[in-house]
Protein backbone atom coordinates (compact mmCIF):
# COMPACT_ATOMS: atom_id res chain seq x y z
CA UNK A 1 0.00 0.00 0.00
CA UNK A 2 1.34 3.76 -1.08
CA UNK A 3 2.36 5.72 1.81
CA UNK A 4 -0.31 8.23 0.61
CA UNK A 5 -2.94 5.95 0.67
CA UNK A 6 -2.30 4.85 3.91
CA UNK A 7 -2.23 8.67 5.03
CA UNK A 8 -5.61 9.20 3.50
CA UNK A 9 -6.86 6.36 5.08
CA UNK A 10 -5.86 7.42 8.61
CA UNK A 11 -7.05 11.04 7.97
CA UNK A 12 -10.72 9.83 6.72
CA UNK A 13 -10.18 7.40 9.63
CA UNK A 14 -9.59 10.61 12.28
CA UNK A 15 -12.92 12.07 10.39
CA UNK A 16 -15.22 9.59 10.94
CA UNK A 17 -14.13 9.78 14.81
CA UNK A 18 -15.26 13.67 15.10
CA UNK A 19 -18.15 12.61 13.06
CA UNK A 20 -19.09 10.06 16.05
CA UNK A 21 -17.94 12.89 18.63
CA UNK A 22 -19.58 15.50 16.66
CA UNK A 23 -23.39 13.57 16.62
CA UNK A 24 -22.90 12.59 20.22
CA UNK A 25 -22.18 16.91 20.79
CA UNK A 26 -25.87 17.43 19.08
CA UNK A 27 -27.15 15.56 21.75
CA UNK A 28 -25.95 17.23 24.34
CA UNK A 29 -28.83 19.08 26.47
CA UNK A 30 -27.42 22.38 26.32
CA UNK A 31 -27.79 25.68 24.56
CA UNK A 32 -24.17 27.27 25.70
CA UNK A 33 -22.27 29.39 23.92
CA UNK A 34 -19.05 27.26 24.16
CA UNK A 35 -20.53 23.97 23.15
CA UNK A 36 -21.43 26.04 19.97
CA UNK A 37 -18.10 27.01 19.56
CA UNK A 38 -16.64 23.30 20.16
CA UNK A 39 -19.29 22.13 17.11
CA UNK A 40 -17.58 24.48 14.59
CA UNK A 41 -14.29 23.68 15.85
CA UNK A 42 -14.89 19.84 15.62
CA UNK A 43 -16.40 20.14 11.74
CA UNK A 44 -13.22 22.05 10.63
CA UNK A 45 -10.89 19.67 11.96
CA UNK A 46 -13.59 17.01 10.05
CA UNK A 47 -12.98 19.50 7.35
CA UNK A 48 -9.17 19.66 7.25
CA UNK A 49 -9.22 15.73 7.50
CA UNK A 50 -11.40 15.33 4.59
CA UNK A 51 -9.25 17.96 2.17
CA UNK A 52 -5.98 16.09 3.45
CA UNK A 53 -6.80 13.22 2.60
CA UNK A 54 -7.72 14.34 -1.03
CA UNK A 55 -4.15 15.97 -0.82
CA UNK A 56 -2.73 12.70 -0.52
CA UNK A 57 -4.64 10.98 -3.29
CA UNK A 58 -3.68 13.47 -5.66
CA UNK A 59 -0.32 12.80 -4.46
CA UNK A 60 -0.32 9.15 -5.00
CA UNK A 61 -2.24 10.23 -8.51
CA UNK A 62 -5.64 8.56 -7.31
CA UNK A 63 -7.02 11.26 -8.45
CA UNK A 64 -4.95 12.72 -11.70
CA UNK A 65 -1.77 14.62 -10.65
CA UNK A 66 -2.28 18.22 -12.64
CA UNK A 67 -2.12 21.82 -12.01
CA UNK A 68 -5.41 22.52 -11.44
CA UNK A 69 -5.62 19.11 -8.98
CA UNK A 70 -2.39 20.21 -7.24
CA UNK A 71 -3.37 23.48 -6.44
CA UNK A 72 -6.85 23.15 -5.72
CA UNK A 73 -6.08 20.43 -2.48
CA UNK A 74 -3.31 22.95 -1.27
CA UNK A 75 -5.60 26.07 -1.80
CA UNK A 76 -8.51 23.91 0.12
CA UNK A 77 -5.68 22.92 2.93
CA UNK A 78 -4.57 26.16 2.95
CA UNK A 79 -7.47 28.33 3.84
CA UNK A 80 -9.49 25.27 5.87
CA UNK A 81 -6.15 25.55 7.84
CA UNK A 82 -6.99 29.38 8.90
CA UNK A 83 -10.43 28.73 9.25
CA UNK A 84 -9.42 25.78 11.90
CA UNK A 85 -7.10 27.71 13.75
CA UNK A 86 -9.07 31.13 13.99
CA UNK A 87 -11.86 28.62 15.59
CA UNK A 88 -9.25 27.35 17.92
CA UNK A 89 -8.70 31.18 18.53
CA UNK A 90 -12.35 31.98 19.30
CA UNK A 91 -13.10 28.63 21.26
CA UNK A 92 -9.61 29.27 23.43
CA UNK A 93 -10.92 32.91 24.49
CA UNK A 94 -14.37 31.81 25.26
CA UNK A 95 -12.93 28.93 27.50
CA UNK A 96 -10.71 31.65 29.22
CA UNK A 97 -13.35 34.93 29.29
CA UNK A 98 -16.48 33.63 30.49
CA UNK A 99 -17.14 37.15 31.06
CA UNK A 100 -17.34 37.90 27.55
CA UNK A 101 -20.36 38.95 25.81
CA UNK A 102 -22.11 37.19 22.57
CA UNK A 103 -21.85 41.22 20.97
CA UNK A 104 -17.95 41.07 22.15
CA UNK A 105 -17.71 37.57 20.77
CA UNK A 106 -19.27 38.68 17.53
CA UNK A 107 -16.93 41.73 17.12
CA UNK A 108 -13.63 39.43 18.49
CA UNK A 109 -14.64 37.09 15.32
CA UNK A 110 -15.26 39.55 12.64
CA UNK A 111 -11.49 41.68 13.55
CA UNK A 112 -9.61 37.96 13.24
CA UNK A 113 -11.59 36.84 9.52
CA UNK A 114 -9.95 39.49 8.27
CA UNK A 115 -6.48 38.07 7.65
CA UNK A 116 -8.40 34.73 6.29
CA UNK A 117 -10.01 36.64 3.81
CA UNK A 118 -7.08 38.44 2.93
CA UNK A 119 -5.01 34.93 2.30
CA UNK A 120 -8.10 33.72 0.12
CA UNK A 121 -8.64 36.10 -2.44
CA UNK A 122 -4.34 36.66 -2.61
CA UNK A 123 -4.32 32.79 -2.91
CA UNK A 124 -6.94 32.01 -5.30
CA UNK A 125 -5.09 35.27 -7.39
CA UNK A 126 -2.21 34.42 -7.60
CA UNK A 127 -3.15 30.39 -7.96
CA UNK A 128 -4.96 31.46 -11.31
CA UNK A 129 -2.56 33.73 -12.49
CA UNK A 130 0.88 32.57 -11.81
CA UNK A 131 0.57 28.95 -10.93
CA UNK A 132 4.24 28.18 -11.90
CA UNK A 133 5.32 30.56 -9.48
CA UNK A 134 3.78 28.32 -6.60
CA UNK A 135 4.66 24.80 -8.00
CA UNK A 136 7.88 23.22 -9.31
CA UNK A 137 8.29 21.39 -12.60
CA UNK A 138 7.43 18.24 -10.45
CA UNK A 139 4.15 19.98 -9.03
CA UNK A 140 5.41 20.02 -6.04
CA UNK A 141 4.59 23.27 -3.57
CA UNK A 142 7.58 25.42 -3.45
CA UNK A 143 8.94 26.62 0.22
CA UNK A 144 6.81 29.90 -0.01
CA UNK A 145 3.57 27.79 0.24
CA UNK A 146 4.71 25.96 3.02
CA UNK A 147 5.48 29.46 4.93
CA UNK A 148 1.92 31.21 3.90
CA UNK A 149 0.12 27.71 5.02
CA UNK A 150 1.36 28.01 8.51
CA UNK A 151 2.08 31.73 9.11
CA UNK A 152 -1.92 32.96 10.10
CA UNK A 153 -2.27 29.50 11.96
CA UNK A 154 1.04 30.19 14.03
CA UNK A 155 -0.09 34.00 14.13
CA UNK A 156 -3.67 32.54 15.74
CA UNK A 157 -2.26 30.25 17.80
CA UNK A 158 0.76 31.92 19.24
CA UNK A 159 -1.37 34.76 20.55
CA UNK A 160 -4.13 33.08 22.23
CA UNK A 161 -1.66 30.66 24.29
CA UNK A 162 0.18 33.62 25.48
CA UNK A 163 -2.98 35.66 25.96
CA UNK A 164 -4.16 31.93 28.20
CA UNK A 165 -1.25 31.90 29.97
CA UNK A 166 -0.94 35.60 31.56
CA UNK A 167 -4.30 35.43 32.55
CA UNK A 168 -3.94 32.13 33.95
CA UNK A 169 -1.14 33.37 35.56
CA UNK A 170 -3.25 36.57 37.37
CA UNK A 171 -3.63 35.86 40.90
CA UNK A 172 -7.89 36.74 41.10
CA UNK A 173 -7.83 33.36 38.44
CA UNK A 174 -5.40 30.99 40.46
CA UNK A 175 -8.10 28.61 41.44
CA UNK A 176 -8.84 28.03 37.69
CA UNK A 177 -5.26 27.83 36.17
CA UNK A 178 -5.41 24.15 35.42
CA UNK A 179 -8.04 24.91 32.87
CA UNK A 180 -5.99 28.05 31.76
CA UNK A 181 -3.31 25.74 31.01
CA UNK A 182 -5.00 22.54 29.26
CA UNK A 183 -6.51 25.59 26.88
CA UNK A 184 -2.90 27.20 26.23
CA UNK A 185 -1.19 23.30 26.02
CA UNK A 186 -3.23 22.84 22.92
CA UNK A 187 -2.28 25.61 20.98
CA UNK A 188 1.83 24.66 20.95
CA UNK A 189 0.93 21.38 20.66
CA UNK A 190 -0.84 21.57 17.32
CA UNK A 191 2.67 23.78 16.09
CA UNK A 192 4.61 21.01 17.46
CA UNK A 193 3.23 18.52 15.21
CA UNK A 194 1.85 20.20 12.06
CA UNK A 195 6.03 21.50 12.41
CA UNK A 196 6.69 18.30 12.28
CA UNK A 197 4.82 16.85 9.11
CA UNK A 198 5.75 19.65 7.52
CA UNK A 199 9.48 19.47 7.82
CA UNK A 200 9.92 16.01 8.76
CA UNK A 201 7.84 13.57 7.27
CA UNK A 202 5.19 14.91 5.12
CA UNK A 203 3.62 11.48 4.79
CA UNK A 204 2.97 10.72 8.33
CA UNK A 205 -0.54 12.09 9.37
CA UNK A 206 0.95 13.37 12.88
CA UNK A 207 -0.88 16.82 12.76
CA UNK A 208 -3.94 14.33 12.36
CA UNK A 209 -3.25 11.93 15.13
CA UNK A 210 -2.66 14.78 17.53
CA UNK A 211 -5.90 17.17 16.37
CA UNK A 212 -8.18 13.94 17.55
CA UNK A 213 -6.61 13.04 20.19
CA UNK A 214 -6.74 16.79 21.56
CA UNK A 215 -10.28 17.22 20.31
CA UNK A 216 -11.49 14.24 22.37
CA UNK A 217 -9.57 15.31 25.50
CA UNK A 218 -11.42 18.74 25.48
CA UNK A 219 -15.04 16.87 24.80
CA UNK A 220 -14.01 14.36 28.33
CA UNK A 221 -13.18 17.89 29.85
CA UNK A 222 -16.30 19.61 28.48
CA UNK A 223 -18.41 16.61 29.65
CA UNK A 224 -17.07 17.36 33.33
CA UNK A 225 -17.57 20.63 33.01
CA UNK A 226 -21.59 19.90 32.06
CA UNK A 227 -21.94 18.25 35.48
CA UNK A 228 -20.32 21.55 37.09
CA UNK A 229 -22.07 24.33 35.39
CA UNK A 230 -25.19 25.95 35.13
CA UNK A 231 -26.84 25.63 31.90
CA UNK A 232 -28.42 28.86 32.00
CA UNK A 233 -26.06 31.13 33.06
CA UNK A 234 -22.76 29.17 32.25
CA UNK A 235 -22.11 29.73 35.77
CA UNK A 236 -20.42 27.11 38.43
CA UNK A 237 -23.11 25.58 40.11
CA UNK A 238 -23.50 23.61 43.36
CA UNK A 239 -21.70 20.71 42.80
CA UNK A 240 -18.53 23.07 41.57
CA UNK A 241 -19.57 25.18 44.71
CA UNK A 242 -18.85 21.53 46.85
CA UNK A 243 -15.76 20.56 44.87
CA UNK A 244 -14.41 24.49 45.85
CA UNK A 245 -15.54 24.07 49.90
CA UNK A 246 -13.02 21.44 49.73
CA UNK A 247 -10.21 22.94 48.71
CA UNK A 248 -7.11 24.34 51.08
CA UNK A 249 -7.44 28.42 51.25
CA UNK A 250 -6.02 30.92 53.22
CA UNK A 251 -8.67 31.82 55.42
CA UNK A 252 -8.04 35.49 55.62
CA UNK A 253 -10.68 38.17 54.44
CA UNK A 254 -12.92 36.04 52.86
CA UNK A 255 -16.54 37.05 52.64
CA UNK A 256 -19.63 35.02 51.24
CA UNK A 257 -22.18 37.42 49.54
CA UNK A 258 -25.18 36.35 48.27
CA UNK A 259 -27.56 37.90 45.63
CA UNK A 260 -31.02 37.36 45.05
CA UNK A 261 -33.20 39.03 42.04
CA UNK A 262 -36.25 41.05 43.89
CA UNK A 263 -39.42 40.38 42.52
CA UNK A 264 -38.38 37.23 40.01
CA UNK A 265 -41.51 35.57 40.52
CA UNK A 266 -43.72 38.64 39.41
CA UNK A 267 -41.24 38.77 36.48
CA UNK A 268 -41.92 35.10 35.53
CA UNK A 269 -46.00 35.72 36.36
CA UNK A 270 -45.98 39.09 34.17
CA UNK A 271 -43.95 37.92 30.83
CA UNK A 272 -43.39 34.78 31.38
CA UNK A 273 -40.51 31.78 32.05
CA UNK A 274 -38.25 32.49 29.06
CA UNK A 275 -38.04 36.61 29.90
CA UNK A 276 -37.52 35.34 33.34
CA UNK A 277 -34.56 33.17 32.12
CA UNK A 278 -33.29 36.74 30.20
CA UNK A 279 -33.65 38.30 33.55
CA UNK A 280 -31.29 35.71 35.12
CA UNK A 281 -28.85 35.52 32.26
CA UNK A 282 -28.42 39.89 32.70
CA UNK A 283 -27.85 38.97 36.35
CA UNK A 284 -25.26 36.77 35.48
CA UNK A 285 -23.50 38.65 33.09
CA UNK A 286 -23.11 41.52 35.33
CA UNK A 287 -21.90 39.74 38.25
CA UNK A 288 -19.33 38.29 35.45
CA UNK A 289 -18.35 42.00 34.61
CA UNK A 290 -18.07 42.84 37.89
CA UNK A 291 -14.92 39.92 38.78
CA UNK A 292 -13.57 39.98 35.64
CA UNK A 293 -12.85 44.22 37.34
CA UNK A 294 -11.79 43.21 40.62
CA UNK A 295 -8.92 42.44 40.58
CA UNK A 296 -9.13 39.45 43.12
CA UNK A 297 -9.80 35.60 43.88
CA UNK A 298 -13.79 35.41 43.71
CA UNK A 299 -15.82 32.38 43.23
CA UNK A 300 -18.95 32.63 41.55
CA UNK A 301 -21.46 30.16 41.35
CA UNK A 302 -26.09 30.41 40.57
CA UNK A 303 -26.51 29.32 44.15
CA UNK A 304 -30.32 28.03 43.08
CA UNK A 305 -33.59 29.69 41.20
CA UNK A 306 -33.01 33.79 41.63
CA UNK A 307 -29.96 33.42 44.06
CA UNK A 308 -26.45 33.84 43.18
CA UNK A 309 -23.28 33.30 45.45
CA UNK A 310 -19.79 34.89 45.21
CA UNK A 311 -16.63 34.59 47.53
CA UNK A 312 -14.16 36.48 47.70
CA UNK A 313 -10.88 37.25 48.95
CA UNK A 314 -11.46 41.09 49.95
CA UNK A 315 -11.04 43.10 53.25
CA UNK A 316 -13.98 45.59 51.28
CA UNK A 317 -16.98 43.45 50.67
CA UNK A 318 -18.90 46.71 50.69
CA UNK A 319 -16.77 47.96 47.47
CA UNK A 320 -17.37 44.35 45.57
CA UNK A 321 -21.28 44.83 46.36
CA UNK A 322 -21.14 48.77 45.18
CA UNK A 323 -19.58 47.21 41.92
CA UNK A 324 -21.84 44.61 41.16
CA UNK A 325 -24.66 47.12 41.51
CA UNK A 326 -22.92 49.88 39.17
CA UNK A 327 -22.40 45.85 36.69
CA UNK A 328 -25.78 45.90 37.14
CA UNK A 329 -27.06 49.14 36.13
CA UNK A 330 -25.05 48.83 32.72
CA UNK A 331 -26.36 45.78 31.77
CA UNK A 332 -29.71 46.80 32.34
CA UNK A 333 -29.16 50.70 30.34
CA UNK A 334 -27.30 48.45 27.29
CA UNK A 335 -29.90 45.48 27.34
CA UNK A 336 -31.76 44.81 23.85
CA UNK A 337 -35.66 44.19 23.63
CA UNK A 338 -38.88 46.17 24.10
CA UNK A 339 -39.22 44.97 27.18
CA UNK A 340 -38.48 47.55 30.35
CA UNK A 341 -39.29 46.18 33.54
CA UNK A 342 -37.28 46.70 36.52
CA UNK A 343 -34.59 44.60 37.67
CA UNK A 344 -33.37 45.03 40.96
CA UNK A 345 -30.72 42.55 43.17
CA UNK A 346 -30.95 42.29 47.26
CA UNK A 347 -27.06 41.51 48.34
CA UNK A 348 -25.88 40.14 51.87
CA UNK A 349 -22.37 39.38 53.37
CA UNK A 350 -20.94 37.52 56.03
CA UNK A 351 -16.81 36.96 56.84
CA UNK A 352 -16.00 33.26 56.41
CA UNK A 353 -13.55 31.57 58.65
CA UNK A 354 -12.66 29.42 55.53
CA UNK A 355 -13.63 26.24 57.29
CA UNK A 356 -16.34 23.61 55.98
CA UNK A 357 -17.98 23.19 58.94
CA UNK A 358 -19.27 26.69 59.41
CA UNK A 359 -19.37 27.72 55.67
CA UNK A 360 -23.56 26.98 56.27
CA UNK A 361 -24.06 29.25 59.68
CA UNK A 362 -22.20 32.01 57.53
CA UNK A 363 -24.33 31.21 54.08
CA UNK A 364 -27.29 31.94 56.78
CA UNK A 365 -25.42 34.99 58.08
CA UNK A 366 -24.89 36.57 54.51
CA UNK A 367 -28.58 35.40 53.48
CA UNK A 368 -30.06 37.54 56.78
CA UNK A 369 -28.59 40.54 55.58
CA UNK A 370 -29.56 40.22 52.15
CA UNK A 371 -33.11 39.67 53.20
CA UNK A 372 -32.61 42.92 55.58
CA UNK A 373 -31.24 44.76 52.53
CA UNK A 374 -34.47 43.26 50.26
CA UNK A 375 -36.60 44.49 52.59
CA UNK A 376 -34.79 48.13 53.40
CA UNK A 377 -35.51 48.88 49.43
CA UNK A 378 -39.03 48.10 49.62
Amino acid sequence: MSVFVFYAEVSIGCACILMLLLYSINRLPTPQLKFMLFHKLVLCHIAYFVSDALWALVNDNVIPKNTFTVLAVNYSNAIIAAILFYSCFIYAEMSTRPEMTRVQIRKLQAKLRIPIFVEMVVLLVSFLTMPGFWLDENLEPRDLYYFILSFIPFVYIMTVTVRCMVRGLRSENRSHLRKYLIVASYTPGCIVAAGAQIFFSMTTPIFCFWCTMIILFVYLSSQNMLISTDPLTSLNNRNQLRRYLHLQRDPKNSYVIMVDVDHFKQINDTYGHVEGDRALVLVSQALKKACSRLKMSIFLCRYGGDEFMLIAQTKKPEDVVKLIRECLDEEIRNRKGSQTYTIEASMGFARWDGRLISFKDCVAAADQKMYEDKRSSG
